[in-house]
């Protein structure tokens, strides 16, 4: 009995990081909101097409909004797709002029915000899971993510993984 309890006590150790990185926090979210509300005075959440919401609904995703620990210190984390400026753009490639991933790192400070600005692709951002292969078409290089990354996608077309090294975002462009 003790060996199943140690066995299930591990499972959770293991798994609790990846779980708690799927679910909602408000609070972190208002505080990320502040942190861009600083730097950018008429920001709002990037538009999405029809087809990128849709596909986002049924797969019970956010295509703006995406949780997970990018810096690998343990804590749960938040990238948002942004745009400034007084009115959108909807068309490529003035569009990626405009947008921007804010990713908030939770510390023991508090929350630290770092920009990823003219993202490689801008229909949405998705979350690239640590320890998922991919190939990166740029360098031919084959690898594993090291820790959660900010997917920046075209929808059905292309994308970037965004993955956090030596405290900046660094792109591996792995879908193409």
């Amino acid at each position: 009995m003790a060996r199943i309890f140690a066995t299930a006590l591990l499972c959770l150790t293991v798994w609790a990081p990846s779980l708690q990185a799927q679910t909602d926090d408000p609070r972190m979210l208002r505080a990320c909101e502040a942190q861009v509300a600083i730097k950018y005075k008429q920001w709002r959440f990037a538009p999405v097409s029809r087809e990128v919401a849709e596909a986002a609904r049924k797969s019970k995703q956010d295509p703006t909004k995406v949780y997970g620990d990018f810096d690998g210190n343990g804590r749960k984390d938040i990238a948002l797709l942004i745009q400034d400026g007084p009115s959108p753009d909807p068309d490529y490639p003035r569009r990626l002029d405009s947008l921007h991933i804010a990713v908030c790192l939770s510390g023991s400070a508090g929350v630290r915000l770092s920009l990823i600005d003219k993202p490689y692709c801008g229909d949405g951002i998705a979350l690239a899971r640590k320890g998922r292969p991919y190939h990166d078409f740029v360098t031919d290089q084959d690898g594993a993510y090291r820790f959660d990354g900010v997917s920046a996608y075209c929808f059905e077309k292309a994308g970037a993984t965004y993955q956090f090294e030596n405290g900046t975002f660094h792109e591996i462009v792995d879908s193409d």
